[in-house]
C-alpha cells in the first residue's frame, strides 16, 4: 500500500481536494491516506497532525487567493484592477468553495514564516489595489475591510449555492463590482491637520 514519493505540496493539495468535496469533516488522515494509497503513518513525514494538516490548508488557501489575484491585477489601476480583483477572488472562492468555508474557521500556524509572507502579499495585493483610488490610513484599511467583507460575503453565498433568485448571478457581480467602485472614489479621508 505505501506509495513512495509524495511532497508536502501534494499530501496539502490532495487534503484540500477532499475539503472541497466533502467539507473540512470529511477531511481525515484515514481519508487523505487512503486517497493517497499510502498507509496513515507514512502521512506523519508529511504533518503532525490532524490540525497541522487543516493549518497547511488553510495557508494554501491563503497563498492560492493572493496569487490568483496577484495575477489578475498586474498591469491594472482604479476600476479595472479592482474588477480584476474582485473576479479572482470570486473565481477563486467558488471554485474551491469548501477550503476556502474551511480557511475561514481553521487559521494558518501564525508562527510559521511562511503563513507571514503568504498574509504580506495578500495585504499587499489588496492595498496596492486600492491605493489607485489615493486613500491614506486609516481611509486605506477601513476600505480593504469592506472590500474584504463584501467580496467575501458574496463568494461565500454563492459557493454553497446560496443565491436562488433566478437572475443572473454574474450580473449581479458586476453590479456589486460597480457599486464598490463608485463606494470607493467617494471612500471618507482622514481630515487634514490645520497648517
Amino acid at each position: 500500500m505505501g506509495r513512495l514519493g509524495f511532497t508536502r505540496t501534494q499530501v496539502v493539495d490532495t487534503a484540500a481536494q477532499i475539503v472541497d468535496e466533502d467539507g473540512l469533516a470529511g477531511l481525515t488522515m484515514a481519508a487523505l491516506a487512503k486517497r493517497l494509497g499510502i498507509a496513515l503513518p507514512s502521512l506523519y513525514t508529511h504533518v503532525r497532525s490532524l490540525d497541522h494538516l487543516r493549518q497547511e490548508v488553510a495557508l494554501a488557501v491563503t497563498e492560492g487567493l493572493s496569487s490568483a489575484m496577484d495575477d489578475a491585477i498586474r498591469g491594472r489601476a482604479g476600476a479595472d484592477a479592482l474588477a480584476a480583483l474582485a473576479n479572482a477572488y470570486r473565481a477563486y472562492a467558488v471554485r474551491h468553495a469548501g477550503r476556502y468555508a474551511a480557511s475561514m474557521v481553521i487559521q494558518p500556524d501564525a508562527g510559521d514564516p511562511r503563513t507571514q509572507v503568504a498574509i504580506g502579499h495578500c495585504a499587499d495585493v489588496v492595498y496596492g489595489t486600492l491605493r489607485g483610488y489615493r486613500l491614506e490610513e486609516p481611509a486605506l484599511t477601513s476600505a480593504a475591510r469592506f472590500l474584504r467583507a463584501t467580496l467575501h460575503g458574496f463568494a461565500s453565498i454563492e459557493g454553497q449555492g446560496g443565491f436562488g433568485h433566478p437572475a443572473s448571478v454574474d450580473a449581479s457581480f458586476a453590479d456589486l463590482v460597480a457599486g464598490m467602485h463608485r463606494a470607493l472614489e467617494s471612500w471618507p479621508q482622514p481630515k487634514r491637520r490645520g497648517r
